[in-house]
């Protein structure tokens, strides 16, 4: 489980079942012995009344000065029996063994009242008391034995096993339903922290809010993000100061050696003229990469609004091509970002397109929210030209990488688009076109 309310459940879960597997076993174990004893007590009562009511007769026979009333042991297999025996001599029994006799030893003397689990009639399983008695009016051991059936006692503890696992069933869904609500209910200022967080990375504010209404211990932890989100805005807005100020310090300098080598002539002009442009260009391109803003813009930027004017204007340069730009993309889509950064990877990329492409473009854009964190944009710009082969295509993304030095460019196009997309938190990889040319799929953050 890799979601930290999965892990706080399951573990709680776990150890109730653990608990709750204990407790009843300890309970069923409980209520058995209290059973076993209930049966005890009352074989143990019986067989001192038999005792009681027994005498040997001045003939020497034995018999009871009373009678046994319980209809129980007058009721053949009734689950209840009684049995005196001697050595050799006939035990007296109750009707209710009927043909049956219970297993008495007399070479192993019991005069210590005992229990044990003997086999009964019809199958019956008994519980068994058995004691040694020598009668006052006769000098002889007379076994006495007193027998249950244990089948109403293992319905009994059946019972209650059911009834005991269907509360502790219960007892387990109560508390787990208590212990998914208290999870959730501990983590909701943590979720709150989540979604701030969101909002501070989608643009939408600049630091976690309402630390006010968190609980005290994670106070210390909202303060500590915010703090590092100052340092680090302050870190970002210093850097992209710097390299700004940098840039523009070369630029008159540059300007000033293109200008003065305009006027020379000979190969050296020529190389240092050269040389100055690229300058120039790379100088350009980090002030433009100082500038990104990889933040978001409030309300969002609309989609199919900015690609329409960027195919205008691309069609109008490419007008002797006569080329077909098909644009697949719902005017509700919206772009996370800043207007430029958008203009400028979606510039390079239609742009590109457009020069290679043979006769036409394809761009579609669809929102993604499954398996991402944040909703993102997948745009696709396909063209219907040669393509490009898979081992050349990650050098397309170095500075000043040109395949073709005829065409016009400067070689930093998809270099500036990278460097924007992963600005942002999204991913530009190159691939093979719908259209048998070359393709460009990128990730970029929706709103």
């Amino acid at each position: 489980m890799k979601t930290l309310t999965g892990r706080l459940i399951i573990s709680a879960v776990v150890w109730s079942v653990a608990a709750l597997t204990v407790g009843g076993i300890v309970l069923s174990f409980a209520f058995r012995s209290y059973v076993l004893t209930d049966v005890d007590k009352r074989l143990e009562l019986i067989l001192d009344t038999l005792v009681g009511v027994s005498e040997v007769s001045p003939d020497g026979n034995f018999r009871f000065n009373q009678a046994l009333v319980d209809q129980r042991f007058a009721t053949p297999y009734s689950g209840w029996y009684w049995q005196v025996s001697e050595v050799g001599n006939e035990p007296l029994r109750s009707r209710s063994l009927w043909d049956f006799a219970l297993d008495a030893d007399h070479e192993e003397r019991k005069f210590a009242l005992r229990y044990s689990i003997v086999a009964g009639p019809d199958g019956q399983t008994l519980r068994l008391a058995e004691h040694d008695i020598i009668l006052p009016e006769a000098d002889r051991i007379f076994h006495y034995q007193v027998a249950t059936d244990m089948a109403e006692v293992q319905r009994a503890i059946a019972r209650f096993n059911w009834l005991l696992a269907s509360a502790l069933g219960l007892i387990l869904l109560t508390v787990t339903l208590a212990l998914v609500l208290q999870v959730r209910y501990g983590l909701q200022p943590l979720r709150k922290i989540e979604r701030d967080l969101a909002d501070v990375r989608a643009g939408r504010a600049e630091k976690l809010t309402g630390s006010d209404t968190l609980p005290d211990d994670l106070k210390p932890l909202v303060d500590e993000v915010n703090g590092l989100l100052e340092q680090n805005h302050k870190l970002v807005d210093r850097a992209r100061t710097h390299v700004g100020n940098l840039a523009h310090a070369l630029k008159t300098p540059l300007s000033i050696i293109q200008n003065s080598t305009e006027k020379l002539d000979g190969d050296t002009a020529d190389l240092i003229t050269v040389q100055t442009r690229r300058i120039r260009v790379h100088v350009d391109h980090h002030l433009k990469r100082a500038r990104i803003a990889g933040g978001g813009t409030g309300p969002g930027l609309p989609a199919k609004e900015r690609i329409d004017k960027l195919v205008k204007a691309v069609s109008v340069i490419a007008a002797d091509k006569n080329l077909t730009m098909n644009v697949d993309c719902s005017p509700e889509l919206l772009f996370d970002g800043e207007k430029e950064d958008f203009d400028e990877v979606m510039g390079n990329l239609v742009e590109n397109a457009g020069k290679w492409a043979a006769s036409r473009v394809a761009i579609s854009v669809n929102r993604i929210t499954d398996g991402v964190r944040r909703p993102m944009l997948e745009i696709s710009v396909d063209d219907d030209g040669e393509g490009v082969a898979e081992d050349k295509r990650d050098g397309l993304f170095q500075r000043g990488h040109r395949l073709d030095e005829q065409v016009p460019g400067t070689g930093l196009g998809l270099a500036i688009v990278q460097d924007i997309v992963e600005m942002y938190g999204g991913t530009v990889q190159l691939v093979d076109g719908k259209l048998g040319g070359l393709g460009v799929l990128m990730m970029l953050p929706a709103k």
